[in-house]
């Protein structure tokens, strides 16, 4: 702001130091979105920097697989409110598979193949002589792994209209040892779409995923998989934040399947605390035409959806995996009737009107 407090009338000055104190000062707008391209590290590794008004949005990193580098799925990292508060985290205190907003499944299996390979959790190369005191021994993650990576063959992007769109096209591979590149057990084309209204910046993630060739399952996952997002560890409930969601219900977490009762499946579901003096969050919403939508939430900050927790999904050449969500980075407080509006302006947009941008 360049505009000397003296000249503007007492109250309209008090009503910026608050909008700055609370978090709550929106950007303009008609301001116009920006993509940088980041080649980093000698160019091992690459970013793509998305602002607004000269504000953090969010920033794409891409995946890598180096020995001192272990991030094996994109990652669209700290997604930040119009005001610039980043709300959400990396993995924060523990699980270094939780980044940000995320897309994975932990248990793909193509047909006619044994391997059942994880492309959510970040697993090492398995070591048999190590036991895993946390886990059966039949899930004894030392001798899981490795996970597979998401790595992105294609990347496009235009912002436009008010809006900063990425597509993507990947191949879900796996890692093999004394090869730089595994088996593609599948391929899928990704968009990101990022917008703003108000007090919130909007990220919209279409995913399809597509057998390459032979058919695939998605088999059934509890905890990971398929769009989720890791919440900054200062707004959780753990630290005092707040997990409403679409029915009503306050700090309720574990898996929310159901048409009805108890554990009925949300629209969606937002989580809100303080950052400093600042109130913020994030919220999750399903896309309506998803096959299904299955919902789990924790106290830590973790929300995902997916629609393969309870039973699996069959991916063929003829019948593609298609799923979608969105998440608004808030300032301030989400009201009820505005996280409803947003989710029904949701439900009209679909993966093929973006597929036209481009």
């Amino acid at each position: 702001m360049n505009i000397p407090p003296q000249r503007l009338p007492r109250r309209r000055f008090l009503g910026f130091a608050v909008a700055a104190a609370s978090g709550a000062m929106r950007a303009e707008e008609n301001a116009a979105f920006v993509i940088k391209d980041q080649e980093l590290f000698r160019g091992q590794t690459r970013r793509l920097k998305i602002t607004r008004d000269g504000r953090p949005v969010a920033a794409l990193l891409f995946p890598t697989d180096y020995p001192t580098h272990f991030r094996l799925k994109p990652e669209l990292h700290q997604v930040c409110t119009p005001s610039g508060l980043p709300v959400t985290g990396s993995h924060e205190h523990v699980f270094i598979h939780h980044q940000s907003i995320m897309c994975g499944h932990g248990r793909v299996q193509v047909e006619g193949d044994v391997r059942v390979v994880d492309f959510y959790r970040q697993l090492p190369f398995p070591d048999p002589a190590r036991a895993d005191r946390w886990h059966a021994k039949d899930r004894n993650l030392h001798q899981l792994g490795p996970s597979g990576i998401q790595r992105i063959t294609s990347a496009r992007w235009l912002c436009a209209g008010g809006q900063a769109v990425i597509r993507l096209e990947l191949a879900w591979q796996t890692r093999e040892p004394g090869r730089e590149k595994g088996d593609t057990l599948a391929v899928e084309e990704r968009f990101y779409r990022l917008a703003s209204e108000g007090a919130a910046n909007i990220v919209d993630v279409f995913s399809t995923l597509k057998s390459a060739p032979r058919p695939l399952t998605l088999l059934p996952e509890n905890d990971h998989g398929y769009l989720g997002v890791r919440v900054h560890d200062l707004l959780d409930v753990e630290d005092g934040g707040e997990l409403r969601d679409s029915e009503n219900r306050v700090n309720a977490t574990g898996h929310f399947r159901d048409p009805e009762g108890a554990q009925k499946a949300p629209r969606w579901v937002d989580c809100t605390g303080r950052l400093g003096l600042a109130e913020a969050g994030i919220a999750l919403m399903s896309h309506p035409a998803n096959p299904r939508n299955e919902w789990y939430a924790r106290e830590f900050g973790l929300m995902i959806v997916s629609a393969a927790q309870s039973e699996p999904v069959r991916i063929t050449p003829e019948a593609p995996f298609a799923f979608a969500a969105r998440f608004i980075a808030h300032d301030g407080p989400l009201a009820a009737a505005e996280a409803d509006r947003l989710h029904t302006a949701f439900s009209a947009l679909t993966a093929a009107s973006l597929r036209e941008l481009f």
